[in-house]
């Protein structure tokens, strides 16, 4: 019986059982030499962090816009005798830091004694200029205080004037007439109210017409304004309903091309709007130049001849005839108010509610 299946399957058995052990053996093996490995250098990267070897002995810097090499190598105060092995990016990083421009830094390390530092810069977001006084503040992208910027303007310019050229100029958004509540501080964060209501308009408003903006207004929250590549003024009001307010200020800007000076939108449900009686605008320079372009709705609403107490096209001057602001259900285009002050006149030339206008009434 010594063929029989079961003793040959046995003896196959027992064979294997040898081999098997050699793959988790071998594996053991190469654990064992890893950490051994790692030991060493380990013990090796102590001994050589308490001896002078890898001392940094010259710190390369590159030059940024308002940065020199210089002033990097001296703002990152590298103790003398600190090695590539035991530089402190932290403390180093932090040290860079007290200069606002500093965005973000990083290290190169290029063995045997060269430290490389590369700073970036933080990119100017907004040119804040409060309502007194001829200085504005430049903003980072990451909410974060830069600089002081002294306005000076030339004759026949202001300092409204000189701000929106330096915005243009560096690709910044110009926010004016803010409260002198606000109180910059170079490196700290801005956590204004009325800062964040223009933010947020920003951030909700269509990219499309964001791209259209050249100055916000924020003298509060509540009375948040802007002004178009075209001159003509929107006041927003406190950000809320964002996106109806634009669908509102589309919509007038689409009945009324080139024609439109301001638009107030505060209270979207009710509407008003400044059109002038030619056939098209001259486009502004994004400056206010007169304290009515923002006068809320029913300040807005005239009556009489509808001549504009401005006379002006848009925010950049150059007179002009103006049939008034108008409701936007206003009858009649004087800037009458009548019974349909409360309605939208449609392209069908019927009067809607503003639900039915907008698909709002179910």
């Amino acid at each position: 019986m010594d063929g029989s299946p079961d003793r040959r399957v046995s003896a196959r058995a027992a064979a294997g059982k040898p081999q098997g052990r050699r793959p988790i053996r071998a594996i053991i093996v190469m654990l064992v030499v890893l950490a051994v490995l790692l030991v060493m250098a380990l013990v090796g990267f102590l001994v050589l962090s308490g001896t002078s070897a890898f001392t940094i002995a010259s710190i390369d810097a590159e030059a940024t816009e308002h940065l020199s090499a210089e002033n990097i190598a001296k703002l990152a105060n590298v103790e003398e005798g600190t090695t590539l092995l035991t530089i402190d990016e932290t403390v180093i990083t932090r040290n860079l830091k007290r200069n606002p421009w500093v965005g973000s830094v990083s290290f190169v390390r290029e063995f045997p004694d060269q430290l490389r530092i590369v700073v970036t810069e933080r990119e100017v977001d907004c040119l804040v200029k409060m309502s007194t006084g001829s200085v504005c503040w430049r903003l980072g992208d990451d909410n974060v205080w830069i600089e002081p910027v002294n306005l000076s303007a030339s004759a026949g310019q202001s300092a409204d004037d000189v701000a929106l050229a330096l915005a243009q100029e560096e690709g910044a958004i110009l926010i004016t007439d803010v409260p002198t509540s606000v109180s910059p501080s170079a490196g700290s964060v801005a956590t204004d109210e009325v800062l964040k209501a223009v933010n947020a308009y920003r951030e909700q408003l269509s990219e499309e017409l964001v791209s259209q903006i050249v100055r916000f207004s924020a003298a509060g929250v509540e009375s948040i304004s802007c002004t178009l590549k075209s001159g003509v003024e929107v006041s927003l009001g406190a950000p809320n309903n964002i996106d109806v307010k634009e669908a509102v200020l589309q919509e007038i800007l689409k009945k009324h091309p080139n024609q439109i000076t301001y638009v107030n939108v505060r209270v979207p449900s009710q509407p008003s709007y400044r059109k002038l009686g030619v056939d098209t605008v001259t486009t502004g320079s994004g400056v206010k130049v007169d304290a009515n372009a923002t006068q809320d709705t029913d300040a807005a609403q005239q009556t009489g001849d509808g001549t504009d107490a401005t006379g002006r096209t848009g925010a950049d001057g150059g007179s002009a005839s103006d049939q008034g602001s108008q409701g936007t259900g206003g009858a009649g285009e004087g800037g009458g108010t009548g019974s349909t002050e409360d309605l939208i006149l449609g392209s069908d030339g019927v009067y809607y509610t503003y639900e039915q206008y907008y698909g709002l009434d179910g």
